[in-house]
């Protein structure tokens, strides 16, 4: 069965600024940190993941699927989906693991 695809009105309680970094800080860890968790975070309109990605800590249509809800979020709180770098205060601490 497929994911069913949330509505606006489903993502709008989940629009806010607070939320918005904690979505950043899901996306950078379902991609496992680093430069690719980066990009899914900080540009989450323009993420794609390349064909010469190794192994995923999640399915690449998870991870996918969870970059395409921050975009959208990211635009009902009319926030740049394509540049969230600075706009949104999320936090990454790898604890070496990565």
């Amino acid at each position: 069965m497929r994911d069913a695809i949330p509505t606006d009105s489903d993502l709008m309680p989940w629009a806010r600024a607070e939320d918005i970094a904690r979505m950043q800080t899901t996306v950078y860890t379902m991609c496992g940190g680093g430069l690719l968790g980066r990009l899914a975070a900080e540009q989450p309109a323009d993420f794609y993941i390349d064909d010469r990605c190794g192994r995923l800590p999640f399915s690449r249509r998870t991870i996918e699927n969870a970059v395409a809800i921050l975009a959208r979020c990211a635009t009902l709180a009319g926030l740049n989906p394509h540049a969230l770098t600075g706009v949104t205060t999320y936090r990454t601490h790898n604890l070496g693991a990565f």
